[in-house]
């Protein structure tokens, strides 16, 4: 039943982005497009690339297995999970559990890929934290007297008190992590000790949890950097800080709307509302979230493509060994 609402919602979502294409009027939208053209979606996708090796670094410091496994391997984890959540009909737990199945059949044990993703996505929460103040902060010097400032100082305040609590109750969240982590994957359960020794090898090692913080805050300012490269390509004259606000608020909104699958009609608004501060037409900011799902599908497609082709490699190697078992 919930994959019925997950999938409904979804289109339901491209439905809503539709309409408000043909509401802007799909020449401008068009025109926007054909400014940035192949090649720019092509760069696009390419700046994109870095911003995706911090994160699976990140993700490796977090790992016990990371002294004998190839970073490589996070860095693949994390370009599945980014793909599952960003094209597939499923929200971003959907994808969590994807690029960990995927670290998984890359040869990370099955325990620890699972802990050490919903670590990653916890650590990762918490360094959106202070990219959002900065993001605020410069919304509030960049445009004074914003209608916007208020609501956005409100959602930054709410996640701070959130960060808070954490602080407060650190024992409760390890526990509520642990056991996420034995039922995650309700084919496949862990058993609750292989769950908590996972989390406690994660743990263990202060600073790779300090390091794995500070990547994440790097790949947030690379998102700036990525932001203000596509709004350059798609002939926006807006400066870096600029674009860290329009990226660092939409980060914030997307913090909140994580069961929607791709955030889908929430990004396109949303990118909609934040470019228009800085003057940006809607045609074109709308046209710059179409640039953001196409470096996803340029990114992401061959990686599920590679990902289904290991899949069925294993279920053809189980099938041929289980007839003699």
């Amino acid at each position: 039943m919930r994959r019925i609402l997950t999938e409904l919602i979804f289109v339901a979502g491209i439905a809503a982005t539709i309409w408000l294409a043909v509401r802007l009027g799909l020449e401008p939208v068009g025109h926007a497009l054909s400014v940035i053209g192949v090649r720019g979606v092509l760069l696009v996708a390419l700046a994109h690339l870095p911003t995706l090796a911090v994160l699976g670094l990140a993700w490796g410091m977090l790992a016990h297995a990371a002294h004998a496994s190839p970073m490589a391997k996070f860095v693949w984890g994390r370009l599945m999970r980014d793909a599952g959540g960003e094209m597939l009909p499923l929200s971003q737990v959907g994808g969590l559990a994807i690029g960990a199945r995927a670290l998984h059949l890359a040869g990370v044990p099955g325990a620890e890929a699972t802990v050490t993703s919903l670590l990653d996505l916890f650590v990762e929460q918490i360094a959106k934290t202070p990219y959002s103040i900065a993001s605020v902060a410069l919304l509030v010097w960049l445009v004074p007297g914003s209608a916007l400032a208020g609501p956005a100082i409100a959602v930054v305040a709410l996640s701070v008190v959130m960060l808070g609590v954490v602080a407060l109750r650190r024992d409760w969240v390890r526990a509520r992590l642990v056991k996420m982590a034995a039922n995650f994957d309700k084919r496949r359960p862990l058993e609750a000790r292989a769950a908590e020794a996972a989390m406690t090898e994660a743990l263990a090692p202060r600073a790779r949890l300090g390091l794995s913080l500070l990547l994440h805050a790097v790949a947030w300012g690379l998102g700036a950097v990525e932001t203000w490269i596509a709004l350059r390509l798609l002939g926006v004259d807006a400066s870096l800080a600029q674009a860290a606000v329009i990226d660092g608020l939409f980060v914030t909104v997307r913090m909140f709307a994580f069961a929607i699958p791709a955030a889908v009609a929430v990004q396109e608004g949303a990118y909609v509302v934040l470019c228009g501060l800085f003057g940006v037409g809607a045609p074109t900011a709308l046209a710059f979230s179409l640039v953001r799902r196409a470096r996803d599908l340029v990114i992401g497609a061959p990686a599920v493509l590679v990902w289904q082709l290991i899949e069925r490699r294993r279920r053809a190697a189980r099938a041929r060994v289980s007839p003699e078992g």
